[in-house]
């Protein structure tokens, strides 16, 4: 059976380096994809495959390009991976199933490092505190012992790592026995949900969970947010000045000011994500452990 386990992890800053780096060039490529198949339908060509595009990347292109040398200084199977999942963003848009690739931009942050098994003799090592990863060696891992140890029941078959403000999360797919579970044949009723806006679940039995995003903590940090978002907008439309007045001065000192800014942003977008994401798993998991019948 394969689990997916999900959890932050403790890189170094040159470790930090060679993430972002991979996850450059995972952008990139995507985007580059994306447009290569553009021009060719243009022309009138037919649609370029993940592999044929990938061929055509490593042996004409990027030797004809020196400047993009680059892309093959980083995990070539991350690289590999982001034009296979492109490829399959295109497949789903051919049958109807998704609308057409959008381009990856930086700020979204949607796009992570990809690793896997190279062979079946290799092993992706993981120790209670820290996991090894192609082309990064040991990384911390901050919850010890949540991913299991390899063994003879658990074995890692691929990973990704993604970055959300400034922080960093390990995502692993992990082979492992299953056994058995012994079921409560103990008659259970079943329970009503009822989802709304004022209140954000009340159940058949009676109990109602409050709308979160109307506490006290949200409006709170909301409040945070959209004047943390003001001050960023001030630092783009001072920016634009200067960059219409032609000045060269700071232009640096702004650049750097408005990164940190975004990241301000991005922090607490990510602290909302968070609590709201925790409410939910705490009462999905207080439900499951009444083991009702059925769920309507």
């Amino acid at each position: 059976m394969l689990v997916a386990y999900k959890t932050e992890i403790l890189p170094t800053e040159e470790q930090k380096k060679i993430i972002n780096r991979t996850i450059g060039v995972a952008r990139f490529v995507k985007n580059f994809y994306i447009y290569h198949n553009q021009e060719v339908y243009k022309s009138g060509g037919k649609f370029v495959s993940g592999i044929d595009f990938s061929k055509w990347l490593n042996n004409d292109y990027i030797p004809n390009h020196p400047d993009k040398l680059w892309i093959k200084a980083v995990y070539a199977k991350s690289t590999k991976h982001a034009i296979m999942e492109t490829e399959k963003a295109f497949r789903n848009f051919f049958q109807g199933k998704a609308n057409f690739p959008k381009f990856k931009k930086k700020k979204h942050q949607d796009v992570s490092m990809y690793f896997v098994k190279n062979d079946k003799k290799t092993i992706i090592r993981c120790e209670r505190h820290r996991i090894k990863v192609p082309s990064l060696n040991w990384v911390k891992l901050k919850e010890k012992g949540y991913i299991p140890k390899h063994d003879d029941k658990h074995s890692i078959k691929s990973g990704t790592i993604s970055q959300q403000a400034n922080r960093y999360y390990l995502s692993v797919i992990v082979e492992q026995d299953c056994t058995a579970q012994v079921l409560n044949d103990t008659p259970t009723e079943g329970v009503g949900i009822d989802l709304g806006l004022k209140d954000f679940a009340i159940l058949s039995t009676g109990k109602t969970y409050k709308n979160i995003n109307k506490s006290g903590k949200i409006r709170k940090i909301e409040k945070q947010l959209k004047r943390q978002q003001r001050k960023l907008s001030r630092k783009y439309e001072s920016e634009k000045k200067r960059v219409n007045e032609k000045q060269s001065k700071r232009g640096e000192a702004t650049r750097k000011n408005i990164e940190k800014q975004v990241l301000k942003v991005q922090k607490l977008h990510k602290r909302l994500t968070d609590i709201r994401r925790d409410r939910v798993n705490k009462i999905v998991s207080e439900l499951v452990k009444t083991k009702p019948a059925y769920i309507t």
